[in-house]
């Protein structure tokens, strides 16, 4: 009976230490997880720049060319997508506000890859690929904006789509 009494303590001492490394665990592996977002953002946004390159490097109007606007779109765009969730992941890694703005600006570079690529559908697995990245942060709190902004990306095609094809008619 004399353990009874003890234990609580023993309890409340040995709950408050697990509670501390498991938090300490996860700020880690939230730190690290940033890290590999700013390495993965900056390979996007030189992945599609070489996408938008291949796919339509020059416009052409008559007789004449310049360079496509998918890749000045690319280039722009593109950077202006990664480089706040890139500078949070190097100032500010393991911040809550750092998840969700690579959580955004994760989604938002699938859209710009999917609206490079003429919205072929290989590069639509991007977001679930994406998806599952952003789920190395072990906080399902971060999928809530990015599925936010797929869902507005698709709710624009759609509205976009539907301006040129009679949605009636699919059905």
């Amino acid at each position: 009976m004399k353990y009874k009494n003890a234990k609580p303590a023993v309890h409340g001492a040995r709950a408050s230490r697990t509670a501390e490394l498991f938090n300490q665990h996860q700020q880690d592996i939230c730190k690290r997880t940033d890290h590999m977002f700013a390495v993965l953002m900056t390979l996007q946004w030189v992945g599609g720049i070489v996408a938008a390159y291949l796919f339509s490097p020059r416009a052409w109007v008559g007789t004449t060319s310049q360079i496509h606007v998918h890749i000045w779109a690319a280039i722009f765009l593109g950077g202006a997508i990664s480089s706040l969730p890139i500078l949070l992941a190097i100032t500010r890694p393991g911040q809550v506000t750092t998840r969700y703005v690579i959580a955004v600006g994760q989604m938002l570079m699938g859209a710009l890859l999917i609206h490079l690529t003429g919205g072929r559908i290989e590069t639509h697995f991007h977001v679930f690929g994406s998806l599952a990245f952003l789920s190395f942060y072990r906080d399902w709190r971060v999928l809530i904006p990015a599925t936010f902004v797929v869902a507005a990306d698709f709710h624009r095609c759609a509205v976009q789509a539907g301006d040129s094809v009679n949605v009636t008619e699919l059905r």
